[in-house]
């Protein structure tokens, strides 16, 4: 099982998801736009993206479509979190997506209904 890349610009809501998933036993990684999130996945193939909607240089939008065009990222699973009002993400193609602000437990329930326990569980 690859990491699971964490793409927000908010430092504090990377950690947080970070500290959750690792407590977990989750490998991550972490990345704070769409750009940077390429380059990491460009490094390491992750499991699964989260990433925010909303960021500098690359939105979470912009970063789907990105993955979508190219064929070794077209079938990772990404979950979008957004406080965006749903016109803005209905449409979007991707796995899952999270409402802002969210608790931590209905987080780790779409990561474990996506990619499974976390190895060694």
């Amino acid at each position: 099982m690859g990491p699971i890349l964490i793409v927000d610009d908010e430092f504090g809501m990377v950690e947080t998801i970070r500290d959750l998933l690792q407590d977990e036993g989750y490998p991550t990684m972490v990345a704070f736009d769409g750009r940077q999130a390429l380059e990491c996945m460009a490094q390491e193939r992750p499991s699964l993206v989260i990433a925010d909607y909303m960021m500098p240089l690359m939105n979470g939008p912009e970063l789907l479509d990105a993955m979508k065009k190219a064929p070794e990222l077209r079938d990772i699973p990404v979950v979008i979190m957004s406080s965006a009002p749903p016109r803005f993400w209905r449409h979007l193609p991707c796995t899952a997506f999270l409402p802002k602000p969210f608790r931590l437990a209905p987080l780790l329930e779409v990561v474990q209904q996506i990619i499974g326990a976390p190895p060694g569980r």
